[in-house]
């Protein structure tokens, strides 16, 4: 569960790049729909941070999991 400060934070980053679509050369003539940026937004937090570790490296599967569980490895190279 998030803490409200931390959704609040996705949530700015998730509007300033929800309104950016309206700054593409396609989109930059229509008129900006608040309603449908905010809605957009919540797919974008709900997407941004869910990990999809389905076409993932065996590294960031490593990463992924160490950020979960406080778990100490080392990869081959040494990273």
């Amino acid at each position: 569960m998030l803490s409200k400060r931390e959704l609040n934070r996705r949530m700015k980053f998730a509007r300033q790049r929800a309104a950016q679509a309206w700054c593409d050369k396609a989109t930059e003539k229509l008129v900006f729909d608040s309603v449908l940026a905010e809605s957009f937004s919540k797919l974008l937090v709900e997407d941004m941070y869910a990990p999809h570790l389905g076409c993932a490296t065996t590294g960031e599967m490593l990463e992924e999991i160490s950020a979960r569980v406080d778990l100490d490895y080392k990869t081959l190279g040494g990273k």
